[in-house]
């Protein structure tokens, strides 16, 4: 069972600290969907939890320290695609697929407010 990350990955952008955007990231998970009594939902849940920690890895490998607006990635038969903040997957009946994106992002240093003498 994978779990989402509880640190490095936030869904929208993080408020607490200042950041530099290093670039988007993307990832794909298949995943075997006949996997016994599991229900879809948790199926996609437990491999959109899998791609999020794949991006926040792929992040750390450019020199990144976490993963912003992750999203998963859904294409529709029109050829658009679209994002969401929840977990959605493609699955044909035999295979399973999640696909995910986010912007990796680099802390930048904090500055002490300066001391009264």
């Amino acid at each position: 069972m994978h779990h989402f990350p509880k640190e490095g990955i936030y869904a929208d952008r993080p408020k607490d600290r200042p950041y530099e955007v290093l670039g988007r990231v993307r990832t794909k998970v298949n995943f075997p969907s006949l996997d016994g009594p599991r229900e879809d939902a948790t199926l996609c849940r437990n491999y959109f939890n899998k791609a999020a920690k794949d991006l926040l890895a792929r992040a750390k490998k450019v020199g990144g320290d976490a993963i912003m607006e992750v999203r998963s990635v859904t294409f529709l038969i029109d050829g658009k695609s679209e994002t969401h903040k929840s977990a959605e997957c493609a699955d044909d009946g035999e295979e399973g697929q999640v696909l995910a994106e986010g912007y990796a992002i680099k802390w930048k240093p904090v500055e002490e407010p300066a001391k009264n003498p």
